[in-house]
């Protein structure tokens, strides 16, 4: 808790409340994601090979903390020098790594859990109602620093890339530097962006202003050019089924765009609109370029703003 540390994949949620579950739940597996399914991103494969023991360390920390009797890290097996390198150093350990189909989103919480045990985690439910506990392996090194060296989560691992920038790459950071320093560093771009993200392309978010800081669960920085960008044009369903097929929670995509535009985010949440995890899946494979994802980012804030009101 006095270190700061928080989830450093996404959500940014606090590591010292995931590693206190309520005694009841009866906690066995510690799952540790090193899938970076994300693409461009780069910044978890370079912790892997950068800071194995400082990560492995973490892990152990975190497996004591939690007593379980499993520990296992997913990473996509378009990895293999990263995946070598853990496997050899976690035998001391007793840390299975287990090389992932490359897959996305295969790094999402629910996907990855499904993966490595063949445990389903149900509508509504968390990772610790069938057992497991789920961290980023940037978040394993993060606990190490707070333990080992009494350092607070200050700097992190971020990746800086996409056509426009003159030299990506990855970069130990502190947190509250801007996008426009690690652009400085990359030296500079070769032509002017279409787009700023913050975070990778199928996640991440736009960015108007350079000056933006790095943030504790910022993984990269995505620039892309104009003939990379696509713009939604918000044309009505064709009933293709796509995004169904596509969508990793198996959620009804088409009937719950439907609902939320009509405003009907009661009837959404009935059908399991906060089961959503954002991937972007739905929207980017829409033949009618309709922005679902976006939607359902929209009805999942008026259900949360609805909840907190009670």
């Amino acid at each position: 808790l006095d270190a700061g540390i928080v989830g450093m994949g996404g959500a940014a949620f606090p590591t010292h409340v995931k590693l206190s579950p309520p005694p009841e739940k009866n906690i066995d597996t510690l799952i540790v994601n090193g899938a970076e399914c994300e693409p461009f991103l780069t910044a978890d494969h370079t912790l892997m090979l950068t800071r194995t023991e400082e990560a492995l360390t973490g892990i152990a920390i975190a497996a004591k903390i939690l007593k379980v009797s499993r520990i296992f890290i997913g990473v996509e097996d378009n990895k293999m020098d990263a995946i070598e390198k853990m496997t050899a150093a976690a035998v001391k350990f007793k840390i299975t790594v287990v090389p992932l189909h490359v897959k996305y989103p295969q790094g999402a919480e629910k996907q990855l859990i499904y993966a490595l045990t063949g445990r389903q985690v149900l509508e509504g439910g968390l990772p610790m109602d069938v057992g497991c506990v789920v961290m980023n392996i940037g978040t394993a090194a993060a606990v190490h620093d707070a333990v080992v060296l009494g350092h607070p989560l200050i700097e992190r691992i971020t990746t800086v890339t996409g056509t426009p920038v003159a030299d990506p790459a990855n970069y130990l950071v502190r947190i509250g530097t801007p996008i426009r320093k690690l652009l400085e560093l990359s030296g500079g771009v070769k032509e002017n962006p279409a787009k700023v993200i913050m975070g990778g392309p199928m996640m991440g978010f736009a960015q108007s202003n350079i000056d933006v800081p790095v943030a504790k669960n910022s993984s990269g920085v995505l620039l892309m050019a104009p003939e990379e960008i696509e713009q939604f044009e918000g044309n009505p369903c064709i009933r293709c089924s796509r995004c169904v097929k596509a969508c990793p929670m198996n959620l009804l995509v088409p009937t719950l765009s439907t609902m939320i535009e009509a405003g009907e985010f009661a009837m959404a949440e009935q059908n399991y609109v906060m089961d959503c995890v954002e991937c972007g899946t739905c929207a980017y494979i829409c033949p009618a370029k309709r922005p679902l994802v976006q939607h359902f980012r929209r009805a999942k804030a008026e259900i949360l703003a609805k909840r907190r009101k009670k």
